[in-house]
């Protein structure tokens, strides 16, 4: 079986109980980030094997696409040695993770599971105490904001922003903004989009903008 596990947006005591067991039951480990799932779940990983995958995020789409397809033959291959392996995933498989499209691919082939984890989104909220939305609201969820068009109206959530904190800055003004960075890890900060320092941004950074 092969697991992909969401281990959530930093926090360690944001992992969910199922993802622990299966993190600490695998036989193996897969990832395909650069250190980040490790830090967050090392403790249940503890010694067993880990294989890395590369995963670009960005570059031209056939290079991209080719990569995926390496991956996957690099997981069946593992899956022939070992009969569990778990995949860690930031936040929520089903959230703008690259295991998405690993999963089309090797579904077909071999039995997976997906595990889900706590989105940033949902940690970024708890952390500022304000709600996502509340009832007969909108909420746009967006995977980035580079200011080329306005925020849609509603309750707007913009996952991995930090390369454009001065647009979101710029969009929001006149709305109640706030940003989320680094929640759970080293430098973590959360607070008014407006306030957050011009230094230090990070991929690992969430707004949230009101009505």
């Amino acid at each position: 079986m092969l697991y992909f596990v969401g281990v959530g947006p930093g926090d360690p005591e944001l992992l969910t109980l199922k993802a622990a067991r299966i993190l600490r039951e695998a036989d193996a480990i897969a990832l395909a980030d650069k250190g980040t799932a490790m830090q967050i779940a090392g403790a249940w990983i503890g010694e067993k094997p880990v294989f890395k995958l590369n995963m670009p995020m960005k570059g031209d789409r056939a290079v991209w696409e080719g990569a995926h397809r390496a991956a996957v033959e690099q997981l069946l291959g593992w899956l022939e040695r070992y009969d569990t392996i778990a995949y860690p995933v930031l936040g929520d498989p089903g959230m703008y993770a690259s295991s998405s499209y690993l999963l089309h691919l090797i579904a077909p082939l071999h039995a997976c599971q997906v595990v889900p984890g706590v989105p940033a989104m949902c940690a970024a909220a708890a952390e500022l105490g304000v709600p996502l939305c509340e009832q007969r609201e909108r909420l746009t969820v967006l995977d980035d904001f580079d200011g080329e068009s306005p925020l849609p109206e509603g309750n707007v959530v913009v996952m991995k922003s930090g390369r454009h904190i001065d647009e979101l800055r710029a969009a929001s003004w006149g709305r109640e903004a706030y940003a989320v960075r680094n929640l759970g890890m080293e430098n973590s900060w959360a607070g008014r989009l407006s306030d957050m320092p011009e230094c230090g941004y990070s991929y690992f950074t969430t707004a949230l903008v009101k009505p």
